[in-house]
């Protein structure tokens, strides 16, 4: 921001705040801010938050112009950490996948029933079996698909 946009908010801030017969205390107290921050903002020393200023122009019944306010959200902005880059998956991918998913349940659970001797020695046991299968399936289907 440049210094003459931060003194042209702090003499707005100082000014309003004059004008409404309040001091940086009671205007502290009113709206949560700061005493030190108000008597930053007014001496120019800060440039105040998108936030802050807003909150000011409302107990101080001042009009913020558009060019000060896109101003305050730069400091915000170059202290913002590069975005963590989320990968979205198209929807070819995530039908892969889930054919995919579906494969491996389907021979991770066969192999197991194969290689056991005695299971499932009843079709009840067998059908509990891929009800539990299904449900872990939907689950996975659900957190691909969501």
């Amino acid at each position: 921001m440049e210094l003459n946009k931060k003194n042209k908010i702090a003499r707005r801030v100082r000014e309003s705040r004059a004008a409404k017969g309040l001091t940086q205390l009671e205007l502290s107290d009113m709206n949560g801010i700061s005493l030190r921050s108000i008597q930053r903002i007014e001496n120019g020393e800060v440039q105040p938050r998108l936030y802050t200023v807003k909150v000011l122009a409302e107990h101080l019944d001042f009009v913020t112009e558009p060019f000060e306010l896109e101003d305050a959200i730069v400091p915000l902005v170059k202290t913002i950490d590069k975005p963590e880059v989320v990968r979205r998956t198209n929807k070819t991918q995530k039908i892969i996948l889930t054919i995919g998913v579906a494969s491996v349940i389907v021979l991770l659970v066969s192999a197991y029933i194969f290689q056991s001797p005695t299971f499932p020695e009843t079709a009840f046991e067998a059908a509990l079996l891929w009800a539990a299968v299904a449900i872990f399936y939907t689950m996975i289907v659900f957190l691909i698909w969501r």
